[in-house]
């Protein structure tokens, strides 16, 4: 949010939405640009359980559904370097040079949603995160249980994942950081 003017139930709010470099309105999701991407990088969303091409969509049912371009991971940014996601795409919707834009929405209502930092286990070792591989976060737990998730909603980690061992009893110590 850049600038908020008005009252309670009347506010004028203007927004930044940061670069996609893949038009929404042209993409059709169709998965033909993250097929030639070259790129292969840890996905974030999936607390890199699993991975991710440079071009993809953040996360299951995000809205709009359409493609986005992490150019921090994209060879594109010089063509001549890769390029292939623009080539493959019929629909024309990659867009290098994409700079954001701003927009004015007339809104009744202002959620503050002030959000958080993921704590870092790794500061506090006294669990043994750090020693041992199937001592996991909260939210590393919550993507390996989803069904949209790295492991189809199957709990294992590295250590059981080419094993019949399966955790039978996990056990969970919360709020360890506060």
């Amino acid at each position: 949010m850049e600038e908020v003017s008005g009252y309670i139930g009347n506010f004028t709010v203007t927004i930044r939405k940061k670069p996609r470099y893949v038009d929404p309105e042209l993409c059709n999701a169709c998965d033909e640009c993250a097929a030639v991407c070259p790129v292969v990088v840890p996905d974030e969303f999936q607390m890199g359980f699993s991975s991710r091409k440079a071009i993809y969509i953040p996360f299951p049912q995000a809205v709009p559904c359409s493609y986005i371009l992490n150019m921090d991971d994209c060879l594109g940014i010089n063509p001549i370097a890769c390029g292939k996601c623009a080539e493959v795409c019929e629909k024309e919707a990659i867009d290098y040079d994409d700079q954001g834009e701003v927009v004015t929405r007339d809104v009744g209502a202002i959620i503050v949603a002030t959000g958080l930092d993921v704590y870092d286990p790794t500061e506090m070792d006294e669990y043994g995160y750090t020693r041992f591989e199937n001592v996991i976060t909260s939210m590393e737990f919550e993507r390996l249980i989803c069904a949209g998730g790295p492991t189809d909603g199957h709990f294992w980690t590295a250590r059981y994942e080419f094993s019949a061992l399966r955790p039978s009893m996990p056990v969970g110590i919360h709020v360890s950081s506060s």
